[in-house]
């Protein structure tokens, strides 16, 4: 019987990730079981389940895995018979087992380690694959967690997001309308922040259209299934860096007027806005009686990394609007509020699920 293996990250509580799996995936999923610091998933679609967990906020890493007997000599046939299935011509492979301190067995890790690894290395030799030295010098790892009754030998591990789960934190509000409010979004979103609904503002249809596609990939990176999203178009007057800061100047006092959550993402960075400006807008959040979070405000370097990950492109042009006086914005005041005003008249709500044509359903029902 094949399982899927949800590897909890660091600050994740498993009984707690195991309830959530179990919520999550309730049409497809059989027992959900905690191996002490792992989660052992039967399901009746493991493909299904497997690709799902990988998708999901508090989970290190996830793995298909075949259940077999913790017994010594059952166990050790069973890595080896999983390993030639799996090692390729030149391969350096590792075997790893995870003796959890659940399972009360009369050996240790090392010792189903060096059977199956010699064992193995014999079945193998003729394809000039060879055990690594050490787990760093592998070229593939073959990994076993025994548990208190069964083993599991994995047959494929994927990478999953990690992070904290999904809403374990509470709701908040934020707006995608570029490159830097998805990463803070994101990065809201793998904290343990569920999102109450986005805003999504645009200048014009092109920028609608790109924006749209953010709220798209950020819907399928956290895994939803539904989304309320409040779109809203959007003048701003003034050019260039200057035009830059006046829009998120009207973005935030629409997101500060909104009433659905007291806390607000705001895509704010040292390396791109005024630190002045940051101040003033996070001075106007309090006022309000909100509370401001800010995830990228002290990264610079790293956002780069950050969007190659998110597979998008990082749109800042320049460092210039770091350079601009407050005065510059402050002769803006009157327009700004307007224009704010503006936005939350033409406000549409819309509530949609999450699928092949979510795109097109947000561009058609704008």
């Amino acid at each position: 019987m094949n399982v899927v293996i949800a590897f909890p990250s660091a600050f994740t509580d498993e009984r707690i990730l195991a309830r959530t799996i179990e919520k999550a995936a309730r049409k497809t999923i059989r027992s959900v079981a905690v191996e002490h610091n792992c989660v052992i998933c039967e399901s009746s679609d493991i493909v299904e389940l497997a690709c799902q967990l990988a998708t999901m906020f508090g989970v290190e890493s996830v793995a298909v895995a075949k259940k077999v007997s913790s017994n010594f000599s059952a166990l050790a046939a069973a890595i080896v018979e999983v390993g030639v299935s799996l090692i390729i011509p030149g391969d350096r492979f590792h075997v790893k087992v995870i003796l959890q301190p659940t399972a009360k067995r009369d050996y240790v890790s090392r010792d189903i380690e060096f059977a199956a690894s010699g064992m193995l290395t014999a079945r193998v030799a003729s394809i000039t694959a060879l055990p690594a030295k050490t787990e760093e010098d592998a070229s593939r790892q073959i990994l076993t967690v025994v548990g208190r009754e069964s083993a599991y030998v994995c047959i494929q591990i994927m990478t999953a997001p990690s992070g904290l789960i999904a809403g374990s934190r509470g709701e908040v509000l934020s707006s995608i309308h570029d490159s830097l409010s998805f990463l803070s979004s994101m990065m809201a979103a793998k904290a343990g922040f569920d999102f109450s609904s986005i805003l999504l503002p645009y200048v014009d249809k092109s920028e609608l259209e790109i924006n749209a596609k953010l709220v798209q990939s950020f819907a399928a990176r956290t895994g939803r299934k539904k989304q309320t999203i409040l779109t809203m178009p959007i003048n701003v007057p003034g050019k260039g860096a200057v035009s830059a800061l006046l829009k998120e100047k009207i973005i935030s006092k629409v997101l500060i007027r909104n009433q659905n959550s007291s806390r607000i993402i705001f895509p704010f960075t040292t390396a791109y806005h005024p630190v002045w400006f940051i101040e003033t807008i996070f001075q106007e959040t309090l006022a309000a009686g909100k509370m401001p979070f800010a995830p990228l405000i002290f990264l610079s370097n790293e956002l780069v990394t950050y969007a190659q990950k998110a597979g998008i492109e990082l749109n800042i042009s320049s460092s210039a609007a770091a350079d601009i006086t407050k005065g510059k914005i402050q002769r803006y005041g009157e327009a700004v509020d307007f224009e704010a005003k503006s936005a939350i008249k033409h406000t549409k709500r819309l509530e949609l699920k999450i699928g092949p044509n979510y795109l097109h359903d947000i561009l058609d029902t704008i």
